[in-house]
């Protein structure tokens, strides 16, 4: 394989994976619905933004 082709199929790996790891936030955003709470490991958000779990 091109080393093209190895970048672009890693590239496309990840992007799926932030897709798939954002899928809540992204479902509530294109349904105008309110945003879902952040995991608990999420330190930068809010305390009150986060998970209980």
């Amino acid at each position: 394989m091109k080393k093209n082709t190895i970048i672009m199929l890693i590239l496309i790996v990840f992007a799926g994976g932030m897709l798939y790891a954002h899928r809540r936030v992204i479902k509530a955003f294109l349904n105008n619905e309110p945003m879902p709470k952040a995991p608990k490991w999420h330190f930068w958000v809010k305390q009150e933004e986060r998970m209980e779990n």
